[in-house]
């Protein structure tokens, strides 16, 4: 311990002797100023050297030590990488088909399982298809009357049905053939395929229906085609199902398109409609359902919810608004709203998994095709290969788009649980025909979703020519390996901003050499008796 005291001891005294130095004015001179101090201790102190023990910094040598750590983990961290792509691409470039796992949200196998308050997948692609209320605007350049209807979409992501593994071996069966005659429905790229003229479109409220329907208006307009109208408009009798008193009749029912608002009833549909008719139709995720009638029906008001969400408030309160719901007039409850459109009677009780899976098995059965307005352009270009149509059938501008303070609220998971307790059948409906969608887009092959994205290349350009004003030339697009070229110009831009009621005008003229003779006998009669259908709020 001695050689330590006697270091401390001299160690102490150079302190001291610094300290003395450093508090000493110089002879003759001022005092040392703190700016002139590194000069003046370098001048005027004497050397101190300290021992080595106290000279060597152990926390730099800890630091130096830490950073050639982390460096070191870095570069393994790179290299790790850039050998987990190498592998990755392997794979891909082996098997296209597994890239749809790795890429989110797009290609043959997207994910199903999503929260539906997370945004969505493609933010640019969901201003174009919910904010573009601007575009309503336009329509007076073409035209004078706007659709009544007002419809946003929303575009937020579903969760995955849950399936049962406890339905044996028959029910693997069951869907091995279903999947199997989902192959033979699909239309070949590049195969020899007549395109499908008679259909029938089941337009859902608030589900993005009216884009959905302005397709298929345009498309019967410009191949001459002859529709299910309406006596008057908007719906054929909506909610009651279909008869005769709602619709003008033609001679030997020589209906194509069936696509106005209708309770769908394939009885009733099937007596006036083609046996080879398909049958379409679009749904959209029960969240966002709500959220949207909420909106329409100024259900905030009505239930004198003054909170800033009152999807959520609703749903939190749900017991305390049950009998104010009842209350309400409106024939349609907002429990099990969209099953509601494909014949199903809501109750106040939720329905059993055997009524549950019988609905959902009759519907799977009857059709061809159920789009989800959360994929509109998947469910879009998955529509045309199956109809066999041309990519210039399937160009749309949104419709009746409408933004509201609320509308990208979040919705926390016992607010859905909630909710889906309310709407068991609708979230049962949604989730399936989400998950069948994915399925038969996963059996059209690698290049489905380079024809997606060049839709919406296309579909782009198009709007922005259409918005432009500049028409004086036509847009020419060019040929590709899924269509023949073909322009766009100003008619075609007047038949896409074109409102249902100018179509429905226009189609009544052009049919009216088409209806029965008896028509005009019991107009007067039919009118007497009818009954102008309700709303749903």
């Amino acid at each position: 311990m001695a050689p330590t005291k006697r270091f401390d001891f001299r160690y102490q005294t150079q302190l001291r002797h610094l300290h003395v130095v450093f508090s000493r004015p110089t002879e003759n001179k001022c005092p040392v100023s703190m700016v002139q101090l590194p000069h003046a201790v370098k001048a005027n102190l004497p050397q101190v050297t300290l021992p080595r023990r106290l000279s060597t910094s152990s926390f730099g040598t800890m630091r130096r030590s830490r950073l050639r750590i982390m460096l070191i983990a870095l570069l393994w961290l790179v290299f790790l990488s850039a050998i987990n792509w190498v592998i990755t691409s392997h794979v891909m470039k082996k098997n296209p088909s597994s890239s749809a796992h790795i890429v989110k949200g797009v290609g043959p196998l997207a994910p199903h399982k999503i929260d539906p308050n997370q945004d969505s997948q493609r933010p640019d692609e969901d201003d174009k298809i919910q904010d573009q209320g601007q575009d309503e605007e336009l329509d007076d350049s073409f035209l004078s009357e706007e659709d009544d209807n007002v419809e946003d979409s929303d575009q937020k992501e579903p969760e995955k049905l849950e399936i049962e593994d406890d339905q044996g071996d028959q029910e693997k069966i069951v869907q091995d053939q279903s999947e199997e005659r989902g192959r033979e429905e699909l239309a070949v790229e590049g195969g020899d395929c007549e395109p499908q003229t008679n259909f029938v479109f089941i337009k859902v409220h608030k589900a993005g229906s009216t884009t959905a329907m302005g397709i298929f208006l345009r498309y019967g307009y410009e191949h001459n085609l002859t529709f299910v109208l309406p006596r008057r408009t908007p719906s054929l009798g909506w909610p009651a199902q279909l008869n005769e008193d709602f619709y003008i009749p033609l001679k030997n029912n020589a209906f194509n398109i069936l696509t106005h608002h209708t309770v769908y009833n394939r009885d009733l549909i099937g007596k006036i409609m083609p046996k080879d008719s398909f049958y379409l139709a679009i749904l959209r995720h029960p969240i966002n359902i709500l959220k949207s009638v909420f909106n329409w029906c100024s259900l905030s008001q009505r239930l004198s919810i003054k909170a800033d969400n009152p999807v959520a408030y609703f749903l939190e309160n749900i017991d305390e608004y049950a009998k104010q719901l009842g209350k309400i007039d409106s024939p349609v409850s907002l429990r099990n709203f969209m099953s509601f459109e494909f014949g199903y009677t809501p109750t106040q009780a939720p329905p059993s998994d055997d009524e549950v899976q019988t609905f959902l098995g009759t519907v799977q059965k009857e059709f061809n095709l159920v789009m989800i307005l959360e994929h509109l352009d998947e469910s879009l270009v998955l529509l045309r290969r199956l109809m066999c149509w041309d990519m210039k059938d399937i160009l749309y501008l949104t419709k009746n788009a409408e933004s509201y303070d609320y509308r990208r609220a979040q919705i926390s998971s016992d607010e859905v649980r909630m909710h889906r307790q309310m709407s068991k059948m609708d979230y049962a409906l949604f989730e399936h025909f989400n998950a069948t969608l994915w399925q038969k887009i996963a059996q059209q092959g690698p290049d489905f979703r380079d024809e997606v994205e060049h839709f919406k290349t296309i579909n782009e350009q198009v709007k922005t020519y259409c918005v432009s004003r500049e028409l004086t030339e036509a847009l020419t697009l060019s040929s590709t390996k899924w269509y023949s070229g073909f322009s766009v110009d100003k008619e075609v831009c007047k038949n896409l901003y074109k409102p249902q009621k100018a179509y429905d005008r226009e189609l009544k003229a052009r049919q009216e050499p088409l209806v029965t003779d008896t028509y005009w006998d019991t107009k007067d009669e039919v009118e007497a008796r009818w009954v102008k259908p309700k709303l749903p709020c």
